[in-house]
């Protein structure tokens, strides 16, 4: 009975060191999750205390946390019902399938690109010989058709 009326107190305490129409602070206890340990426990004082003092902890836990206990390395409430856990690491396994799927499809990917991309470059190479090969043609085509300099001063200057 009285621990339904202490659960039923923290549930309704929202904020943290205000003094509650009974003219008391309401605080946590948590400690360490190991073995009988405490996780969660009202506490309530006349005192107000203005910070966190292991194992007493001014700050409520959110209400979304199902069996908080409170993280005194990260200076936070954590989830310790195993079932909310379990749901949560089943949840980040489908979302690392899902990103082992995500990668070999990229790599897949990225594999048929650097196949296309290597095509490309051989087909480019290969036009660059040719064009080349047409420059030079071009180029000697270009040479026959067009009077060479030398030989039209020496007709000029042999009229003269």
């Amino acid at each position: 009975m009285a621990e339904e009326q202490t659960q039923t107190q923290s549930e309704e305490i929202k904020d943290t060191n205000v003094k509650q129409e009974d003219g008391m602070y309401h605080y946590y206890i948590s400690t360490a999750t190991r073995g009988g340990d405490i996780t969660c426990q009202t506490f309530i004082t006349e005192q107000k205390i203005e910070r966190n003092l292991y194992p007493i902890v001014i700050t409520p836990p959110d209400d979304s946390i199902q069996n908080p206990v409170f993280d005194w390395t990260n200076i936070k409430w954590v989830e310790v019902d195993s079932a909310t856990l379990n749901a949560k690491i089943a949840a980040v396994a489908d979302d690392v399938q899902m990103l082992t799927k995500s990668i070999t499809a990229i790599q897949t990917q990225n594999q048929e690109t650097t196949k296309e991309n290597a095509q490309i470059t051989k087909t480019l190479d290969g036009l660059n010989a040719n064009m080349g090969a047409l420059t030079s043609m071009m180029s000697m085509i270009s040479s026959k058709l067009t009077p060479s300099a030398s030989s039209a001063t020496t007709t000029e200057g042999g009229q003269n």
